[in-house]
């Protein structure tokens, strides 16, 4: 399958709030994850937070286009751990999804290393990505590219 990634741009848009449905959507279904609104992204809120990440100088889009649609996307930040880290600045992968028809071709790999280069541009040397426990798929994908398993975010009810 041959692809092309791309910086996304506003065009991108209302592929990039489906997109982000759909993976939503996916956590919801799988048990990964049951306190996330899937219409998030077609919220004031949402469309905000999802142009500010393609514009902002500390964040980065990418898309993914088969034929000219887009079938993958990739959304990133820098954000800046407590303190007491050497290097405090990293890359947050925040969002990225593929559409189920289109993996297994190398297509989030290359959209990490998309990622990783925006990263470097700007001198960070870490990136980061939150991941359900449940979600061993997305951790041995996690894994194979590179980054390794380091912390456990518990989460509980107060009633």
């Amino acid at each position: 399958m041959e692809f092309n990634i791309e910086k996304a741009t506003l065009n991108d848009l209302p592929y990039i709030q489906k997109l982000t449905k759909n993976l939503f959507e996916y956590e919801i279904e799988n048990g990964f994850d049951n306190n996330i609104n899937p219409e998030w992204s077609y919220s004031e809120e949402g469309k905000e937070e999802l142009t500010e990440r393609i514009f902002s100088e500390d964040s980065v889009g990418f898309v993914c286009k088969v034929n000219n649609e887009i079938v993958g996307y990739l959304i990133g930040l820098i954000l800046e751990e407590e303190t007491g880290r050497v290097d405090s600045k990293y890359g947050e992968l925040e969002h990225m999804f593929i559409n189920e028809n289109a993996r297994g071709n190398g297509i989030g790999e290359k959209l990490i290393k998309e990622f990783k280069k925006w990263t470097k541009e700007k001198d960070l040397k870490r990136i980061k990505v939150n991941v359900s426990f449940k979600n061993q798929k997305a951790i041995e994908f996690y894994k194979k590219i590179g980054l390794v398993p380091t912390d456990i975010v518990l989460v509980g009810n107060v009633n």
